[in-house]
Order: structure tokens, then C-alpha cells, then sequence
């Protein structure tokens, strides 16, 4: 009896650890998440910013008559490519953000079943115990 306490008390211990290591992957990798979706965020208000000057040279507003309207125009698409890109990204960022969420709280259900499992499971052996004892 005091055998199968000591391993299952070694395999609580053991599973604890392992639940504690996935929680830090999961949050490393949120950390690394946060970090692009700043850095996203940054070269979007870049892009925004140079699209409203480039903006404002197609219509004419600008003192910039250096470059042809052909010019421009492939830079604007350029821009609007780039930009897109930068979206679906952060989407996807987004989408995996989400799912180290859910990951999480999954881990910590599975953890709170263990811990109901193991209530239970420790007042049915005391349980069995009285029964015997009478």
C-alpha cells in the first residue's frame, strides 16, 4: 500500500511538472505573439503613413513632381499588396493566439478533473476502509 501511494504520489509530482512545462511553452509562445502583433502593428501605421503622402502625390496636393503617375500608381498597388499581407499575418497571429487560449483553459479543466478525480478517488478508499473496519 505504501508502494503504490509513493508512485502515485512520484506520477502526481512527475505530472504536475509536465503541465508546468506546457504552460510555459504556451506562454513563451503567446509572449512571441504579443511581440509580432506590435511589431505588425508598427509597420502597418508606417504603411499607413506613407500611403496618405503618396495619396495625396496622385491627386496632385503634394510639392513632389519628380515622380510619373505610372510611378506612383505601382507603388500604391504595392502598398495595398503589402498591406493585405500584413492583415491575413496578423489574422493568422490572431487565430494562434486564440488557440493557446483554449489550450490553456483545457489544461486547466484537465487539471481540475484530476484533482476532483483524486478527492474522490481518496474518500472512496477511506470509504472502502470504514466498511472493512465495521
Amino acid at each position: 500500500a505504501k508502494r503504490t501511494l509513493r508512485r502515485r504520489r512520484k506520477l502526481e509530482k512527475e505530472t504536475k511538472q509536465l503541465i508546468k512545462q506546457e504552460e510555459l511553452k504556451r506562454l513563451h509562445k503567446a509572449q512571441a505573439i504579443q511581440r509580432q502583433l506590435e511589431e505588425l502593428e508598427e509597420r502597418q501605421k508606417a504603411l499607413e503613413i506613407f500611403g496618405v503622402e503618396l495619396e495625396r502625390e496622385l491627386r496632385g496636393e503634394s510639392d513632389s513632381g519628380t515622380k510619373d503617375e505610372t510611378q506612383m500608381l505601382h507603388e500604391w498597388f504595392e502598398l495595398v499588396l503589402e498591406k493585405n499581407k500584413l492583415m491575413r499575418y496578423e489574422s493568422e497571429l490572431l487565430i494562434i493566439a486564440q488557440e493557446l487560449e483554449l489550450e490553456d483553459h483545457q489544461s486547466r479543466l484537465e487539471q481540475k478533473l484530476r484533482e476532483k478525480m483524486t478527492i474522490d478517488g481518496k474518500s472512496k478508499g477511506t470509504d472502502s476502509m470504514l466498511q472493512f473496519a465495521v
